[in-house]
This record gives structure tokens, sequence and C-alpha cells, in this order.
């Protein structure tokens, strides 16, 4: 008998040995894949996941690993993606790229983290271009810095820093839509012009000798046309807007210093008028909806409508595109969003009693059974009560009583709660649904008639539980208002209709308000309480309704059931609505006929300083002789711009180049002389920085060159001068005229020549 319990001794202990060794390898296999998550769950991730890597390339046959792997792997990408976007919308882009590159030096083949780093590169380059326009806005140039603006806008209309740029921009602009041409400075010039009944073609040639501007002429244009004009000290660019649209003109600029003028028609319009192909991606409203909207207020000449790709295409004038990119930027943005924070929490009590005696309550009696003679030989002849007198009491063998008696002191309590706190991220007008609860299925039964009767049943789901409908709308004063329809419903018992049909008996409670809240405030909607309750009493009849035995004799059963539901949401504001500013809700349009035409406005005047009449008025609406314009005789010589212009008007140089250059490149600087007469010629001394940019043509690169302008010059009045970037770092230079001489070779004498402003460039 010892051998026999040494033997079962040595084979248990032996079993227990193996499942030890058997489980000390499989924790030895799969260490790495359990320490790998203990460091992802303390935010190690990069060593964790190669812990995860390292057990799958050990194990690769296990799908344990490779599905944790692919789950957590997808969990830590979703996690830093958030943080990252986080960082980028709050203007911290540092931290940005850093959680970017993080992602990408985990998961190389990640899409949106590759896409973050790229919105992050045109982040800075749009900060760079506002800087830039900031830069134009401080040297007084609003033209230059609006136009960058806008470019920024037209990639990203929700780029903060131009948006808070071009609200200060418009306020500085009184039309900060006109895209006009610049031309030479001699079109800002003040002069003083007096004609009565003169052509057309006189006026435009004094214009053109006085301001240094080349006029070409339709051929419809009729240049004997008589005008009349009287002007004191006002700038060309004025008189010519007023006789062009007093003649029903209009112009086009064919380079700094020449204008074409046509007849203002239809026809002429679509001959020299230039339009623009122009392709607007539609970000968040329905293309089809803004295509409208264009074609209602600017009505547009032609529109190509993709609805694949959310875009429209374009093709108008300068004027027209420029007004439909202020519409779209403003009416192109994102819904706002909201996160609901939804606490729902349900209560139930439930409280039962069972107390009091449990008595008999019935007698059981049964008569003997009769004899086989007995029953065949009277079988059928007795009636019941002779029956009954020959059984007698002695007949009644089988008489029961129930002697057990029981007494109930039962209580029985139990409580639920149930916490539901869902987050959900919704848009403004949209619906938000929550369910906590479950789908009960209840049958329908459908009996097809004939000989074989063949019954079927068809299931259908009720919701059962906590229903919860949010539908927020979100208002500029960072307040949410909201539709809010809760439902609290539950089983009961089943109730059972024709055929076989069931159909489950549902309690429920509902609730509908409309409320206002805060962003970040709470409301508590409660109050939603069921109570019940059921009572049962079981007794001895007769004892059950005497008082004082009544609680003695009898049996209660007392059910008492208290449920209440208590709902707690938060809005949190992710992204509002922007409050256009009253520049950006108001803004020059144009006219019926041309949207997004230059309104034509001129400088002020002094009084009786300006008179024009349009072709074949004459002069009749001034014949007053104390203000006659047209009286030659009260015209001094030397208030007459035109009997010696070239003494009161001298030359003038004009260098123009650009803002901005790039480290090592190239650009261009012109050098015009204007408002010289043919017969002058003028040497000037241009300087630079020789260590900053490298003059392209040939020459020394000392840093300053000799320039001739004039007719009989090989460059006539105007030359370009290419410079390329030779600098290393960033920083600022200029180009500039340090001296400049004229002559008149005709009479020999010295012509005063007006130096240019020097261009100043920023290197970046």
């Amino acid at each position: 008998m010892k051998i026999w319990k040494f033997i079962v001794i040595t084979l248990l202990v032996m079993i227990v040995a193996g499942c030890a060794i058997n489980n000390k390898t499989f924790l030895n296999r799969n260490e790495n894949f359990s320490e790998g998550q203990k460091l992802i769950e303390q935010g190690q991730y990069e060593i964790g996941l190669e812990k995860i890597h390292q057990a799958l390339r050990e194990q690769p046959d296990e799908k344990e690993i490779r599905a944790v792997l692919i789950r957590l792997s997808d969990e830590i990408a979703n996690k830093l993606l958030f943080v990252a976007e986080n960082y980028r919308f709050s203007g911290d882009l540092v931290n940005a790229e850093k959680g970017y590159q993080r992602i990408l030096n985990m998961f190389p083949a990640n899409e949106r983290a590759k896409d973050g780093l790229e919105a992050i590169k045109t982040e800075r380059r749009h900060i760079a271009l506002v800087e830039t326009a900031k830069e134009h806005l401080a040297r007084n140039d609003v033209a230059q810095a609006e136009t960058i603006v806008r470019a920024v806008l037209q990639e990203n209309s929700q780029q903060t820093h131009a948006r808070q740029l071009i609200g200060q921009i418009n306020s500085m602009m009184v039309r900060p839509e006109v895209t006009d041409l610049a031309l030479e400075s001699a079109f800002k010039k003040n002069i003083s012009m007096e004609f009565k009944d003169t052509d057309m073609r006189s006026v435009f040639e004094i214009m053109s000798r006085t301001a240094g501007i080349n006029f070409v002429f339709d051929k419809d244009i009729r240049q004997e046309t008589k005008v009349s004009i009287f002007v004191r000290k006002n700038t060309v660019e004025d008189i010519l807007k007023l006789l062009l649209i007093t003649n029903q003109l209009a112009y086009k600029a064919l380079n700094s210093n020449t204008l074409l003028i046509y007849p203002n028609t239809p026809a002429k319009l679509k001959d020299y008028q230039e339009l623009v192909v122009k392709s607007f991606q539609v970000a968040y409203t329905d293309v089809k909806q803004m295509v409208a909207m264009v074609r209602g207020i600017v009505k547009a000449k032609d529109i190509y409508v993709n609805e694949q790709l959310n875009l429209f295409i374009m093709r108008d004038t300068l004027e027209a595109i420029r007004l439909t990119e202020r519409l779209v930027s403003l009416n192109d943005i994102a819904e706002p969003e909201v996160i609901l924070d939804v606490a729902i929490l349900e209560i139930s009590r439930n409280n039962n009693f069972l107390l009091g005696p449990n008595f008999p309550q019935q007698i059981t009696a049964a008569a003997a059974a009769t004899t086989a003679a007995t029953a065949g030989t009277g079988a059928g002849t007795l009636a019941g009560p002779v029956l009954l007198s020959q059984i007698g009491f002695h007949g009644l063998r089988s008489f029961a009583i129930n002697d057990k008696a029981t007494i109930d002191f039962k209580q029985s309590l139990s409580t639920g709660d149930i916490l539901a706190n869902p987050r959900i991220r919704v848009s403004n007008r949209e619906k938000a649904k929550i369910h906590v609860g479950e789908k009960r299925p209840f049958f329908t039964a459908n009996v097809q008639p004939g000989i074989n009767s063949i019954v079927t049943s068809t299931p259908t789901f009720i919701d059962l539980g906590v229903k919860l409908d949010v539908e927020p709308r979100i208002g500029l004063n960072n307040e949410v208002t909201m539709k809010v329809t809760l439902e609290v419903s539950n089983y009961i018992t089943d109730i059972k209709g024709p055929g076989e049909a069931v159909a489950p008996l549902v309690g429920t409670r509902n609730a509908e308000t409309l409320l206002t809240l805060k962003d970040g405030e709470t409301q508590v909607l409660a109050g939603l309480v069921e109570n019940r309750q059921i009572r049962a009493i079981d007794g001895i009849a007769g004892l059950f309704n005497i008082p004082g035995l009544d609680r003695l004799t009898s049996n209660q059963k007392v059910d008492r059931v208290k449920n209440e539901v208590v709902l707690l949401i938060t809005p949190h504001i992710v992204r509002t609505l922007p409050r256009p500013t009253n520049m950006e809700n108001e803004y020059h349009f144009g006219t019926a006929s041309e949207a997004g035409k230059l309104p034509v406005a001129i400088k002020k005047t002094n009084p009786q300083s300006l008179a024009i009449a349009p072709a074949g008025a004459g002069g009749g609406s001034m014949r007053s002789a104390a203000v006659n314009p047209f009286a030659a005789a009260e015209q001094s010589a030397d208030e007459n711009p035109f009997a010696s212009a070239a003494s009161s008007m001298p030359p003038t140089l004009t260098l123009q180049g650009p803002a901005t250059v790039g480290l090592d490149k190239e650009f261009s600087v012109n050098v015009r002389m204007v408002g010289a007469k043919a017969t002058v010629n003028s040497d000037m001394q241009l300087s630079y920085d020789s260590n900053t940019l490298e003059l392209l043509d040939g020459g020394p690169k000392s840093g300053s060159r000799v320039l001739k302008l004039g007719q009989d010059q090989v460059l006539g009045m105007a030359t370009q001068l290419r410079f390329k970037v030779i600098a290393s770092n960033p920083g600022t230079t200029e180009v500039s005229v340090q001296s400049a001489t004229g002559e008149d070779i005709q009479t020999g004498d010295s012509v005063e020549v007006t130096l240019p402003t020097p261009v100043m460039i920023t290197i970046k």
C-alpha cells in the first residue's frame, strides 16, 4: 500500500512540475509582448511597440500578438495626431512639427502626419508673406500689402494672421477691392488746363507731352470731336477720368506709360477687356449654392461647375474675379462644431417585503372506491343521494388537511446605478443621437390560409434603455442652443395578441426641451422619477376582514420600486463662426453692368477750379463774365501750363524695383526719364552695394554705374538693369541715383533733373 501511495504522489509531482515548466516556457516566450503593453500604458510608445514587434518576430504565427499590435498602433497614431493637430491649430508650429515627426518615426507611411508637415510648411510660408505685407504696410504701401494678404487668403481663407491683417488693411483702404494698374509717377502730377471747343486729339496730345504718357486711339474714335475743359491744379489721372466718362470712352493700359483709348460700348468691351480664368475650390459650402450666389450677384459671364471636386471655374474680368474672391472667402467658412459632454445616470431601488403567517387555506377529501361486484350489480340503478347514503362518512377514506403553517419575515433590497458618460462631436444644426440600452425583439405572426396553414413570424426590434437626441445651434456669442429629447424605456411584460402573436409591454418616460448654454456651462436635467408600490395580502377568509386579526392571520407581500434618471450635459465649442468686420460685410461692388468696376472719383478741388463739357456741348453753360474760364484775356501767360512746359515742369527720373528678393535670385531695376523734351539728354550716377548685389551687364563690379538717357542715346528714355543677389545672409540694401544732369542739345542749356527715391530691397 505504501508503494502505491509513493507512486501516486510521484506522478502528481511530475504533472505539476510539467505544468509549471510549460507555463514558464509560455511566459518566457511572450515576455516581450507583456512588457511592451506595459510600456505603452506608461507612455513609452516607441520602446513598447518595438517590444511587441520583437515578440511578433519571435512568434510570427501568433494571431493575438498581431491583432494587439495593429490595434495599439492605430490607437497610438490617433492619440499623437490629436496632440499634434491641437498644437498646429493653436499656432505652436514647433511642437506640432515634433509631434508629426514622432509619428512618422514610428509609422513612416502615415499620410495624415505627412499632410500635417506639409500644412506646417504652408503655414510658415503664409506667416512669412504676412510679415512681408506688414513691412509694406509700415512703408504705407497699402496696395502691395493688400495684394500679398489676398494671395494668402486665397490659399487658406482661415489663416489667422492674414485675417487679422486684412481687417487692418480694409480700414485703411478706401476701395480695398479695386485692382488698379500703376502708371508712371507723372500720372499723379497736378496740372492746369483750359480748352474751349478744342479737338479731342489736341487735348490728349497736350496731356501726353505734359505727363509723358502715350495715348493710342481705336479706329472708331472720332478724334475731331470738340471738347471744352477748365481745370486748375488737378492730377492727370483725374482729368483723364473726366474726359473718358463724359465722352463714353474707356482705356486699357498697354504698359507703364501707354494707354489705349476705345469707345465704351459692349462690342468694344468684348474686344479689349481682358478676361481672367480662375478656379475656386469650395471647401465647406455646397458648390451649387456658391455658384448660384455668384451668378446672382456678380452676373458672371461663364462658370463651369465640377461637383465631384466641389469647385467651380469662372471666366470674367479681373475686377469681377476679385469680387468673387471676397464673396467666396466670406461664405466658404467651416461649419461650427461642438463637443457634447453627456453624463446619464439611471438610479434604481427595489425594496421587497414578505411578512406574516401563512396558515393552511384548504381541505381535500376523496370518496372510497366501490367494489367490482357492487359496481356490476348496481351500476346505473342507484341515484346520487342513494349512493351517498350507502357510503356514509365512513366511506370518505381519503381526507387530508395541510398541517404546515409558516411565518414569513423576508425583506430584500436591491440597488442599481447605470452611468453612461459619452462624448460626442457634432456639427452645427446636425442631430446627435445617443442610445444606452438594448434592442429587444418581438415577433409578429403571419398565417397563410390553406389546407395546411403555414404560420411564419417576423421579428421587429425596439430600442429600450436611455435614448438622447441633441441638435445644437452655435451662436456668435459663444452660446449653444440645444434641442434636447430624452426617452427612458424599460421592458415590463409580454402581451398576447391574436393567434400566437406576442408584443412587449414597455414603460417609458419622455422629456423634450430647448435650452441655451454658454461654452463650458453644465445643465442638469432631473426629475424623471418612477415610484411603484405593489401590495398583496393573503389570509383566511372571514378572519381576513376582522380588525386586529387581519395582521395576525394574513400574509403580506409589498414590492416597492423607485427609478430616477439624471442627465448632465456640457457643451464645449470646438470651432465657431468668425465674426466679420464692417469692412468685410460692406464693400464696393461696381455698376449694374460691370461688377467690380472702378468708381469714378477725383481728388478734392478748390471752388471754381473744375469745369468740363462733353463733346458738342461747347461752353454755353459757363457764360458768366465773373467766372468765365474760357476768356483768354483773363488767363495770364505764367498760369498757362503749356506756355513753357519745359521750364515749369522739369524732367523726372523714376526708379522701380522689387521690394523683396530671395537669396541667390535675379531681379530687374527700371530707370526712366519722364516729362522731358525730345532734345534733352541726361547723365546719371547709379549706386548699389557691390557686396550684396552684382550688376549683370558685363561691366565692372565697382558698385556704381554711369547711365545716359535721351532720344539720341542707345538706351533711349528708359533702361533696364539686371541684378543678382550675392549676399550670403538676409538683410536690406538699396539701389539709388546719386546725381543726374540734363542738357538740351538743341539750345545747349542745362536742364534740372529731379532725382528719384531710392529703391529699398529686402533680401530673404
